[in-house]
């Protein structure tokens, strides 16, 4: 399996615009799952100086692409929206097109959006960077293998993990659940749930000094 990790300034891209503008503000993206290609959920927790967080909700209300604007907290430092977006080309969608899966929420600073992305053959990191090329100047940050045998999980997790993977677990929206993780493999939805949780857990710990 591969680690792909990248930063993409996104062309004609309301996030990126967002981000040219507040660039001190370093957002972070939660992806609420959609079946709409052409329309995101997101929750947007955005640190930076207070002082400008109303500029820029206002920011917001006013693009065309960002269909609902709603606070949810705020702190002196932290800001936390939840909103919907909608443009015509999305980074997740080409990762979802070629069997990627997210490692970490992606994020928004000084102009770019930054993915740390899996993938089971290198040729579909491949297939990724000619897209994305295409829409936004792309810089690669690391391509590696990434070693998910022994000691690293065990032989359940393993097995558990690239299961869920195959079946679309870890794509937007989700294409499987636990429940039918755990039928296939004649598992408890809680054996199985387990399993997963402990696989994602070490795996993505095995990357931390990486990113």
């Amino acid at each position: 399996m591969y680690r792909f990790s990248f930063k993409i300034q996104h062309k004609d891209c309301a996030e990126t615009a967002l981000s040219m503008k507040f660039k001190k503000h370093f957002i972070t993206v939660v992806d609420i799952q959609s079946r709409n290609q052409k329309e995101k959920q997101y929750l947007y927790s955005v640190k930076g100086n207070a002082k400008q967080f109303d500029a820029f909700i206002s920011f917001l209300k006013k693009n065309n692409s960002y269909k609902i604007v709603q606070e949810i907290e705020r702190s002196t430092d932290c800001l936390v929206l939840l909103i919907f977006f909608r443009q015509e080309s999305y980074v997740q969608n080409i990762i979802q097109k070629y069997h990627g899966f997210f490692l970490d929420h992606h994020t928004v600073f000084e102009g770019y959006e930054y993915y740390h992305v899996g993938a089971l053959e290198k040729k579909n990191i491949l297939s990724m960077i000619k897209e994305l090329r295409k829409i936004g100047v792309l810089k690669t940050l690391f391509i590696g293998a990434v070693d998910f045998s022994q000691p690293l999980l065990s032989k359940q997790q393993k097995k558990i993990f690239s299961y869920a993977m195959q079946q679309g677990y870890y794509e937007l929206p989700r294409k499987t659940t636990i429940v039918r993780i755990a039928k296939a493999l004649q598992l408890s939805s809680a054996t199985a749930g387990e399993h997963l949780l402990k696989a994602e857990n070490k795996m993505l710990g095995s990357m931390i000094g990486k990113i």
